[in-house]
């Protein structure tokens, strides 16, 4: 049977609410501005970016909750929890505990959707000039 403590849920959390929160930042405005426009949708643009933000990384934190239940059995399990340490423990952990499969696939596409995000972000500011 998994444990799901706290921290679990709310390292994740803690996670969007930054990528989310970060979006109101006085200093960004300007370049969200040049990026999409001062008010597309004729919304405010920190408003826009931040629903979008908010919809794009849903799927990341569902991951990361995911990833910190693959993380908490590592150290249940006396498992390294540095950063290699734990992806290899990443790796093969549903061959040891089949209930944490799920998990393993979750956080995989997780990792995936990332990468995916990410370089969707890249092509785009190369493609605005930014």
């Amino acid at each position: 049977m998994i444990h799901k403590s706290r921290t679990s849920y709310v390292m994740p959390a803690l996670i969007y609410a930054l990528l989310v929160g970060t979006t109101f930042s006085p200093d960004l405005q300007p370049f969200l501005a040049k990026t999409f426009g001062a008010a597309p949708y004729g919304l405010p643009v920190a408003l826009v970016v931040a629903g979008a933000v908010a919809v794009v990384f849903l799927p990341f934190a569902l991951a990361l909750h995911h990833f910190m239940l693959i993380a908490e059995q590592a150290a249940a399990d006396g498992s390294s929890l540095g950063k290699i340490g734990l992806l290899a423990y990443a790796i093969s952990v549903g061959q040891r505990h089949p209930e944490l499969r799920r998990s393993q696939l979750i956080s995989l596409f997780g990792l995936v959707y990332f990468v995916l995000v990410c370089g969707a972000w890249i092509a785009y500011a190369d493609a605005k000039g930014i």
